[in-house]
């Protein structure tokens, strides 16, 4: 089955690059000037933005940037619809903890009035699984 008349949310998109000279100039020729959102991670998400892609990534690892020290990966979308770059940046920004992207300003707010709250807000205490011990093989 094709993908005819089906409209992308995401158009392009690389994950989790190392953040080095080379890496940055292939995104600069696979994405140019176009417009969407990036993640910067240093083991974890740690900012979340939206923009010019290749530009903004250039202009946050340049040094004597405010966020230059703060990751050594990137991830890069290329949003089909430009007015959708924000929704989707608030809905990445929903997505975590605060404290997990701290480098970003407040904001990035999805909009109220599409806000469905839950019924109730009793939460329910689950056992959740041991994880698997590490390091261990198991016997044939």
């Amino acid at each position: 089955m094709k993908n005819e008349g089906r409209i992308a949310l995401i158009k392009q998109f690389g994950l989790h690059w190392p953040r080095n000279q080379g890496n940055l100039d292939e995104l600069e020729d696979l994405a140019g000037h176009k417009f969407g959102i990036y993640v910067l991670y240093h083991g974890m998400p740690v900012y979340i933005g939206r923009g010019a892609i290749s530009a903004r990534l250039c202009s946050r690892g340049q040094e004597g940037s405010r966020k230059e020290q703060f990751w050594d990966r990137f991830s890069w979308l290329v949003i089909g619809k430009t007015a959708s770059e924000r929704e989707s940046e608030s809905l990445l920004l929903e997505a975590l903890p605060f404290y997990i992207h701290s480098l970003n300003k407040p904001g990035g707010k999805l909009g109220k009035k599409l806000h469905v709250a839950a019924p109730s807000r009793e939460l329910n205490d689950f056992t959740l699984p041991r994880p698997a011990p590490v390091g261990r093989k198991r016997a044939r």
